[in-house]
């Protein structure tokens, strides 16, 4: 009898000890992802299904307005799609014209290029999302490293620097952000949903092609410089034609180099362009 009672308390003891090591650990796990909770135990706990944050291809990003989730990869043409690696803007007709054709976030798949800014926001509302804003990709791009040389395999693709251009999505495995998107630098530039007309954006006139020296809130060049890269702006690039109808994309692409990054901006094509080295993603 007495040897039972010494082994309940043991296990009783015991018990309460693992409990409480597991409430600790729960507790630490939650304050280190407070930015995303769904990411943490307690997020796969109590946010999975309908009630989750942020659908399992995209991230939770904390903003003034209460957030946002954007997707965590560049966006790929669907597996329902009648063409899922991209080659030129007919195949991107022929998907957007596919009732079962909508863009995935995945590791692993080749980024959806020859598609307009007009198309990418059309094939966004297929898969019932939208292009991100200029706050809003900037906000999730915070933390990408910005290397301004040096790039290997497991960086941003902003050299060629991966096996193959552009790459599948996530293959620099150091090229993510803080709240957990990968390559929002390099790889292939990023359509937004922002354009500028005559040089102007959102009733600012925006200077003129050079290095970013001084940036607003939403990361987009409020001053630059012809000839002299700005180490604090990860010797990023500006560039504009200030005449027409322009559509915004962001991060830079494959062979950009230091020009590319956070702060690099291209303004320059018609939101109607569609080519080899820009892509998209999309939020909700």
């Amino acid at each position: 009898m007495k040897k039972r009672k010494i082994w309940r308390k043991f296990f009783y003891y015991f018990f309460i000890a693992i409990l409480a090591v597991g409430l600790v650990t729960i507790g630490i796990d939650a304050v280190d992802h407070y930015d995303n909770l769904s990411d943490s135990v307690v997020g796969h706990l109590f946010f999975q299904g309908a009630d989750a944050p942020c659908p399992a291809e995209m991230v939770f990003v904390p903003s003034a307005a209460g957030g946002f989730c954007l997707d965590k990869y560049e966006a790929a043409a669907g597996r329902r799609c009648p063409h899922q690696e991209i080659g030129n803007q007919l195949m991107t007709r022929e998907n957007l014209d596919a009732p079962d054709c909508a863009p995935e976030s995945r590791a692993g798949a080749q980024p959806w290029r020859f598609i307009s800014q007009t198309q990418a926001m059309a094939v966004c509302a297929k898969a019932g999302k939208r292009l991100p804003t200029g706050e809003e990709w900037f906000k999730a791009a915070l933390g990408t490293p910005d290397k301004a040389a040096g790039w290997g395999a497991d960086d941003c693709q902003v050299d060629s620097n991966w096996p193959s251009q552009p790459g599948p999505a996530g293959t620099g495995r150091n090229c993510v952000s803080s709240f957990g998107a990968y390559d929002m630098v390099g790889n292939v530039w990023e359509w937004i949903k922002e354009e500028a007309v005559d040089g102007v954006y959102r009733g600012r006139a925006l200077p003129a092609t050079g290095y970013v020296a001084a940036v607003d809130t939403d990361g987009l060049v409020a001053e630059t410089r012809e000839s002299e890269a700005d180490q604090n702006f990860g010797a990023d690039y500006f560039w504009i034609k200030a005449s027409g109808v322009r559509g915004l994309a962001r991060g830079g692409y494959w062979q950009n180099k230091a020009d590319s990054g956070l702060y690099a901006v291209y303004i320059v094509s018609p939101t109607s362009f569609a080519g080899t080295g820009i892509g998209f993603r999309c939020a909700k």
